[in-house]
């Protein structure tokens, strides 16, 4: 096991390590940490790729990872190998490597609401592109 750990002390990230890995299809693998956590209550984690891993043929498979506060699962991180040569062995090679990290979250409750139209705004319904490049 390893225990999650900050690189440095004002890191918002708490690194987790690949134990094991398992591949599920040709290109997606999970990566065991090896842990399961439980978060104070209040709050939920984000579960991101470090940065170092653009050194790999990996990504993460799912964007972001969300694990609720009642979830207390092993944490497996599914990664999509875009490599032209062995996914396994490729994946091996991050064993006992640190590949992502925990931002733990404030959960902040909210009300969902059905309404008919919403006020006006500045920037009103432009989107992608729209406050320029």
């Amino acid at each position: 096991m390893s225990i999650p750990r900050r690189g440095h002390e004002t890191d918002a990230g708490i690194d987790l390590t690949a134990m094991a890995v398992e591949q599920k299809r040709p290109d997606i693998f999970f990566f065991d940490c090896g842990i399961s956590i439980h978060v104070s209550d209040g709050f939920y984690v984000e579960i991101v790729p470090r940065s170092s891993i653009i050194k790999t043929d990996f990504i993460l498979a799912n964007s972001v990872g969300i694990i609720d506060p009642d979830y207390r699962g092993r944490i497996f991180i599914p990664f999509r190998y875009v490599g032209s040569g062995d996914g396994m062995q490729a994946a091996e090679e991050l064993l006992h490597q640190r590949i992502a990290q925990m931002l733990v979250c404030k959960l902040e409750p909210c009300r969902i609401e059905a309404v008919d139209s919403l006020e006006d705004s500045v920037r009103g319904e432009g989107g992608f592109g729209s406050t320029g490049q």
